[in-house]
């Protein structure tokens, strides 16, 4: 058997740089089987229709309303505000914003009564939107979100981020090589993992801006568009 080791190995070196994650079952009967993490399919990065030209004085305060899910689907809510715990936690770990309350009890109906209710917080931004659509493909099929996203100013009641994103998991197909074969592996939850990576995205152009970092589209020294 050694001379197989020999051979297989730097194979599979190889193989697995391109790999983001990946594990291999050795089964000295057969061929070894290489299990590869599917990762989450954006077809663009999000599209930002709104974005604040400056940065503010000062890192901003937030609210995250729980997102609505505009589809007729069963347990709506329930589905909305466990997927908008996951958006809200991955901003959290990101230092998206340095205060982030999620106010659980609630649902994004429209910045009218979103404002009314962060006013009376103290907060300076109330986060919110809709997942415009979802479905849920389990552990062997295609699990698919899009959603949209908008910032506004409790202050003065302006529009100040709008964007939207989309991510797919799918599992790949079965791959017969000489050497071994290869199988896609989804995680538990793909629906979790889709959401992460579209906040993570969508994440990153608010964070720059909020800390001051996006020097090329903002001037620290400027006037603050939130007054």
């Amino acid at each position: 058997m050694k001379p197989r080791y020999t051979v297989l190995l730097p194979f599979l070196g190889v193989l697995a740089l391109g790999l983001a994650s990946c594990a291999l079952e050795m089964d000295l009967s057969g061929k070894p089987t290489l299990y590869v993490d599917e990762w989450v399919n954006r077809p663009f990065m999000p599209e930002i229709y709104v974005r604040p030209e400056n940065t503010p004085l000062q890192p901003q305060r937030a609210v995250f309303l729980p997102f609505r899910v505009r589809q007729d689907v069963d347990n709506a809510g329930f589905i909305g505000v466990e997927l908008s715990r996951v958006f809200h936690q991955t901003w959290l770990k990101d230092r998206v914003f340095d205060t982030l309350a999620f106010a659980e009890d609630r649902v994004w109906s429209g910045p009218e009564e979103a404002l009314e209710y962060v006013r009376r917080t103290g907060a300076d931004l109330v986060v919110g939107g809709e997942i415009t659509y979802l479905m849920f493909g389990g552990s062997a099929g295609e699990t698919s979100v899009s959603l949209r996203l908008s910032v506004y100013d409790a202050a003065t009641g302006d529009l100040i981020w709008s964007m939207a994103h989309a991510g797919q998991m799918r599992a790949g197909l079965t791959g017969d090589y000489i050497l071994l074969d290869k199988k896609s592996r989804l995680p538990a939850e793909p629906v979790q993992a889709v959401i992460q990576a579209l906040a993570r995205d969508m994440g990153k152009p608010v964070r720059r801006w909020n800390f001051g970092l996006d020097k090329k589209r903002n001037t620290p020294a400027g006037p603050s568009p939130l007054g």
